[in-house]
């Protein structure tokens, strides 16, 4: 009887500590009372990442060369897409568009394209062609070819004789077509295989080009743009080791149309290009000045050559006899 009263007793106990237990987990947590007008404390964050970011370091002009005073590195928030890692890659470069200080440079900002492959004083001029006369449409961009200039002496321009000569040598090609130094056209093995699978690109043959591009020196521009205009371009290509070049100090300088003032006959490119060209001198050339120093070969042609001394006979008769004196 009392074992039995002993063990409800600890029955009892046990239920009421069961019970304690599940009204302390009950109970909802108990929040620190903040003070009116007090912060409360930040949750701690993770460290903003930083991405390097070329950006202007001052006010920039469209058409500006890029020097390393132009530009700086800095560290932004968030990653530019298509923008530059180095200053190195943009230095030297020129600017499309005008560009404030600390703005970010991106790719399509600044010039890009076949301007970029001239040198110092090209041009970069268009000109027709056909198949016949480009080399059965075998140039390719980047080739070299010599331009020769056909005229079959029927303008109405000028009085010339058909004739035949070069025109501009060793002529680099710029682009051909659709194809240009900058994406230049597939290989044949490529091409034969986007064919054979459907998917030949249109425009990339160069039996569809219809003009080429071509590097001109700024003072030969307007005797291409002349002869194209009233003769017959043919475009001859050329080996890229032969550097040969005619020697233009062996003829006369065309005459230019608008004519300089006194004391100033020799002309830089950029001037002689403004003072143009007319289609008559271009065909017919110009003669040489008075006075002028002719080339050794033309002197020496034209020099009159020794004569051989005459010389006379006489015959004498004495009798029988016959002499022959020559003097």
């Amino acid at each position: 009887m009392n074992l039995t009263k002993i063990l409800a007793g600890l029955l009892l106990i046990v239920a009421l500590a069961l019970a304690v237990g599940a009204w302390v987990l009950s109970r909802p947590a108990s929040r620190p009372v903040v003070a009116a007008g007090a912060a409360a404390p930040a949750a701690p964050r993770a460290a903003a990442q930083k991405h390097g970011a070329v950006v202007a370091a001052r006010d920039i002009a469209a058409g500006q060369r890029l020097t390393a005073e132009d530009v700086k590195l800095a560290e932004l928030p968030a990653a530019v897409a298509h923008g530059f890692g180095s200053t190195e890659a943009v230095v030297g470069r020129t600017t499309v568009v005008a560009l404030p200080a600390n703005a970010p440079l991106f790719a399509q900002q600044l010039l890009q394209g076949l301007a970029l492959q001239l040198e110092e004083g090209q041009r970069a001029v268009s000109v027709a062609i056909r198949e016949p006369m480009a080399a059965g449409h075998h140039v390719r961009p980047g080739d070299f070819v010599d331009v020769f200039f056909t005229l079959d002496g029927k303008t109405d321009q000028a009085v010339v004789d058909t004739q035949t000569r070069l025109l501009l040598a060793r002529t680099r090609v710029l682009a051909y077509g659709a194809a240009s130094v900058e994406n230049p056209p597939v290989a044949d093995a490529q091409r034969r295989a986007e064919q054979d699978a459907g998917a030949r690109r249109a425009g990339a043959r160069p039996d569809n080009a219809q003009t080429a591009v071509l590097a001109v020196p700024l003072e030969d521009v307007q005797r291409l743009t002349l002869a194209e205009k009233y003769g017959q371009l043919t475009l001859a290509l050329r080996h890229p080791d032969d550097t040969a070049l005619p020697d233009a100090a062996l003829f006369a300088a065309l005459p230019t149309a608008l004519q300089p003032v006194a004391g100033r006959s020799a002309l830089q490119a950029a001037d002689r290009a403004y003072a143009g060209l007319r289609f008559k001198d271009l065909a017919a050339g110009a003669a040489a000045p008075r006075g002028a120093a002719r080339p050794a070969a033309v002197r020496a042609a034209a020099a009159p050559q020794p004569q051989a001394p005459r010389h006379q006979t006489v015959e004498l008769y004495q009798g029988s006899n016959v002499q022959t004196v020559r003097y």
